[in-house]
């Protein structure tokens, strides 16, 4: 890939960002398998796995997810590479049987390439904080977690569990009026969540450096799973990990193609959730999606060997 030598990453992602909230929205195979003992380890390492690179919401919310149609804008590359790209983004979050957005969509989602991806978020940082919105030291802090390739971070909002925006009340605490959001959805029992969490806006910043090296489709599956769900990527390969493309960018790491069958089994299951679930749901849901065969037959559809 050849990176244009005038790109100003911070004026194309400010550009990207604008308009994000005003442009917010509003079967499963059951093939037999025979369960090996040696699919039944590789089910628990994955779930161990998918625990792990899960990040957990403030709060203990349920997990943030794209409930609106996925339109994927990609900047920073030359175009050819960019519609690539962003098709291939598109065409995995289909085959998860999300939406996504026809010819001419407003982009919730924004894949960029600077020179120095980590300065150009601390850039961003001080003179946009309101990217940020209300991120905890925390949560800003895990956007430079992991192998540094590239950072990414999601724009969410907390509303009904049916998609309605959550209303806002004034209650009195300790002597001192204080607004906060509340909800009135009806709750059917105490195992089902009155809210969910909405991912309204994605960005990724790829390092062009790090990047350099990696094929079209490599970065866009990597993107893939940094966009659709909450994850931390590998600085190091694990002692006994599953392979995964969130190995892409990790020291001593092997040549990782594209989205794994662990990688499809996790983004089948995280999808799958009560939109209550939180993060620590995903366990046992990926073992299940490995010992069932989602894994294997979502990856065997995308082409991958």
């Amino acid at each position: 890939m050849r990176w244009p030598s005038n790109i100003t990453c911070l004026a194309l992602i400010v550009a990207a960002w604008a308009g994000a909230t005003s442009a917010q929205a509003t079967a499963n195979e059951q093939d037999a398998i025979v369960v090996t003992g040696n699919r039944q380890q590789q089910a628990e390492v994955a779930a161990e796995q998918a625990a792990a690179i899960t990040l957990r919401t403030l709060a203990d919310n349920p997990l943030p997810r794209h409930y609106t149609p996925i339109c994927v804008k990609v900047f920073g590359i030359d175009q050819a590479f960019a519609e690539v790209l962003g098709e291939r983004v598109m065409e995995n979050a289909r085959r998860l049987d999300l939406q996504t957005g026809k010819t001419g969509c407003q982009p919730n989602v924004w894949i960029g390439f600077a020179f120095n991806s980590k300065a150009e978020v601390e850039k961003l940082r001080r003179q946009l904080p309101e990217m940020f919105g209300t991120f905890s030291k925390v949560e800003v802090e895990r956007i430079f977690r992991g192998s540094g390739a590239a950072q990414a971070w999601h724009s969410t909002e907390v509303r009904n569990a049916d998609g309605r925006p959550m209303r806002y009340r004034t209650i009195e605490v300790f002597g001192r009026s204080a607004t906060v959001k509340s909800t009135d959805q009806y709750r059917s029992g105490r195992l089902t969540s009155p809210i969910r969490v909405d991912i309204n806006g994605t960005i990724v910043v790829f390092d062009a450096a790090r990047a350099q090296g990696r094929t079209i489709l490599q970065l866009a599956d990597y993107a893939t799973m940094r966009i659709l769900a909450p994850v931390q990527d590998f600085d190091k390969m694990p002692d006994g990990g599953a392979p995964s493309i969130l190995q892409l960018f990790a020291e001593e790491a092997a040549s990782v193609d594209g989205l794994t069958e662990f990688d499809w089994a996790y983004l089948s299951a995280f999808y799958k959730l009560d939109r209550g679930a939180t993060a620590s749901a995903v366990h046992d849901a990926t073992r299940k999606a490995m010992l069932d065969g989602t894994g294997q037959r979502l990856r065997e559809k995308s082409g991958e060997p």
